[in-house]
């Protein structure tokens, strides 16, 4: 079930300090890969979020959206294994990324040279 982002105080916590996965994911794929290239199909698209989630994920926090406004949960190692590797379909929709740890952890995919 996706987080509601209109319920009262999500869009604005999402706005001011966290970046939701998808965007996130998309984000860094470019900018880490620098390729422009149009994906395939939806399910490319989705296996291509899952990746760059699990890269993310090695170098920064990933945090689940509470539901009802609630502060936003760090995920275990555990729950990302069940998240990100274990579950078909993986689901980041209501995953999210702090701003400023995605900054740094694109920086740290680059430096590294990762490919997605």
């Amino acid at each position: 079930m996706a987080v509601d982002n209109k319920a009262p105080g999500v869009q604005e916590l999402l706005d001011v300090d966290f970046v939701p996965m998808t965007m996130a994911a998309a984000m860094a794929y470019f900018d880490i890969t620098a390729q422009r290239k149009v994906v395939g199909s939806a399910a490319q698209l989705v296996e291509m979020g899952r990746l760059v989630a699990i890269a993310l994920s090695t170098v920064a926090p990933i945090y689940r959206m509470a539901e009802g406004g609630e502060q936003p949960l760090a995920m275990t190692a555990e729950e990302i294994n069940e998240r990100l590797f274990k579950a078909k379909p993986a689901r980041i929709d209501d995953l999210a990324i702090r701003r400023r740890d995605l900054a740094k952890a694109v920086a740290t995919l680059k430096e590294a040279r990762t490919s997605f």
